[in-house]
């Protein structure tokens, strides 16, 4: 599931040689564990018109006014894909998406900037490497005990 969120527990079960029931007992546990919080799809944003990529870091200006403003103008720009609270040298992180880099500047950048102390914006060229899900899972099988239930 984890490199098609599609597959069926029909075709889960053929490849694991088991029965669907298993399958959903399974992915029942793993849900309610919270150890599988969803299953989605990775959009290629590029095909839908937003091929500039930024990652933003800020800090936000003194004041739970300000902090407020600027969490306020997160959670409704929609091109802000994703953000996160951080520790180091930037108070926030976030993905930014656009059609272009003009209309990032303009229609992200030019309306934090006063939210906050400053960005440090960083641009994708092209990505290096992908999520790699499976090698993380055979990571923490090697390296991490399973809790028993």
């Amino acid at each position: 599931m984890i490199e098609d969120s599609t597959i069926t527990f029909k075709q889960l079960a053929l490849l694991a040689k088991t029965d669907q029931r298993t399958i959903a007992k399974r992915y029942a546990h793993l849900r309610d564990e919270g150890i599988v919080k969803r299953a989605t799809i990775d959009v290629d944003w590029s095909k839908l018109g937003l091929g500039a990529i930024a990652y933003i870091g800020t800090a936000t200006s003194h004041g739970d006014e300000s902090r407020k403003r600027l969490l306020e103008f997160i959670e409704h720009e929609p091109r802000i894909l994703e953000a996160y609270t951080t520790l180091g040298s930037h108070e926030y992180s976030m993905t930014v998406l656009d059609s272009n880099m003009e209309t990032l500047r303009g229609g992200v950048c030019d309306k934090l900037e006063p939210l906050t102390m400053g960005l440090s914006t960083s641009v994708v060229v092209k990505p290096i490497k992908r999520a790699d899900h499976m090698g993380l899972i055979e990571y923490v099988r090697k390296t991490h005990k399973r809790k028993t239930t």
